[in-house]
């Protein structure tokens, strides 16, 4: 596990006040995910991020490996918002997920 793995699995074990947006498609946000996670696709978010976001909140964007949460995270910081890149995306979540399987 990376250092910043590391840091964010420790926030997120603490409840600080961030949210997490899972920027995968809602069929694999509904396989598996972070508890509390909200899932809002890529397309979506880059969209319309201004009907999910403000800039007074800290948003943890993640997606399956990290490529897609870096692109994301990369437009979004010049917007204005506060987002931070969960790099390794859910492939390296040492934590618990929440899971479906029907």
């Amino acid at each position: 596990m990376k250092y910043h793995q590391l840091i964010f699995f420790l926030y997120y074990q603490n409840n600080l006040n961030f949210k997490i947006i899972d920027i995968r498609s809602t069929n694999e946000f509904e396989e598996y995910h972070i508890i509390d996670a909200i899932n809002i696709p890529y397309n979506l978010l880059m969209e319309k991020h201004h009907l999910f976001m403000n800039k007074y909140q800290t948003y943890y964007i993640i997606c399956k490996n990290g490529t897609k949460s870096y692109h994301a995270t990369k437009y979004l910081m010049r917007l204005g918002y506060n987002v931070v890149n969960v790099i390794g995306g859910i492939d390296h979540w040492i934590g618990s997920v929440v899971t479906n399987y029907a």
